[in-house]
């Protein structure tokens, strides 16, 4: 019986082949009422969280460290403490992982931003009052995040959705 030998690829053959993604990370600033930051982008009509792509060589935090010093001028000094994780994948982009932190309590009188380029404005809101805001979708997912700010408890969700066992 000749059974053909399958040839096993090299290892640079299976490092190609592995799928390639991007990493963001985030700090979630809530207020002791638990309304929630975000900020206005000035590239895309959208709110979002602090933070931005993780770059070569920089772990999650260190990206969020870096993403809220650029792009509200806050320097961060609370140890990381992950809020959750968040499989994204976009119909118009790859996939990529969003890491979320839990960032300090911050109040309106003690905190105000100062915004980069890339964004040009910033509220502290309630999940309602973001809602007209960010439409149902991203209401949702700051829903399940104002609640593991709640409980102490941690995300894991994709597209924004909580993934349940």
């Amino acid at each position: 019986m000749d059974m053909a030998v399958q040839q096993q690829p090299t290892h640079e053959e299976w490092l190609a082949s592995m799928v390639r993604t991007t990493s963001a990370a985030s700090v979630v600033f809530h207020d002791p009422e638990l309304r929630l930051l975000l900020l206005h982008a000035t590239y895309e009509d959208a709110w979002q969280f602090p933070g931005g792509t993780v770059e070569h060589g920089q772990d999650p935090w260190e990206a969020a460290v870096r993403e809220v010093d650029e792009e509200i001028a806050h320097r961060l000094s609370c140890p990381p403490d992950l809020l959750g994780v968040d499989w994204c994948r976009p119909p118009d982009l790859a996939p990529y992982t969003q890491f979320l932190f839990r960032g300090p309590t911050i109040t309106l009188d003690g905190f105000t931003p100062a915004l980069s380029h890339e964004h040009d404005d910033w509220g502290l809101r309630t999940v309602e009052e973001w809602e007209p805001l960010v439409g149902p979708r991203q209401t949702a997912r700051l829903v399940l995040v104002r609640e593991a700010l709640r409980t102490g408890g941690t995300l894991y969700l994709q597209d924004g959705e909580l993934v349940l066992s």
